[in-house]
């Protein structure tokens, strides 16, 4: 099964970017093809340097610092979202494919099963 994940939320307002770390890794642990797309806030995921311990949470960058333990070596950003908050692919805790909203279809075609929060 090959499944898209899209992190659009801010990473720190809510669990859900948590939450979708955790079903990402499960599911790549039981055999999915995991591929990971970080849209709007959810960008900020990637970022380096995050202060999370001081909202008492861990930090979701560390954390991804784990995906290619997973075989989750297939991770996008949206260009548009990028440039919105002024930020480059460089600027990433991992390296990641900028895809511009035609190839976004494209990505959402191949997969079996999306999810997106």
């Amino acid at each position: 099964m090959r499944l898209l994940i899209i992190a659009a939320s801010d990473p720190y307002r809510d669990l859900h970017a948590q939450e979708l770390l955790d079903a990402m890794l499960v599911a790549a642990t039981f055999g999915a093809e995991v591929s990971l797309l970080f849209q709007d806030a959810g960008v900020l995921q990637l970022l380096p340097d995050q202060a999370a311990e001081r909202l008492g949470r861990r930090s979701l960058s560390r954390q991804l610092d784990a995906l290619p333990l997973f075989d989750i070596d297939r991770i996008y950003v949206d260009i548009h979202a990028l440039a919105s908050l002024g930020l480059k692919t460089f600027d990433m805790v991992l390296p990641v494919m900028a895809l511009d909203a035609q190839e976004m279809s494209a990505l959402l075609a191949v997969h079996d099963q999306v999810i997106r929060t």
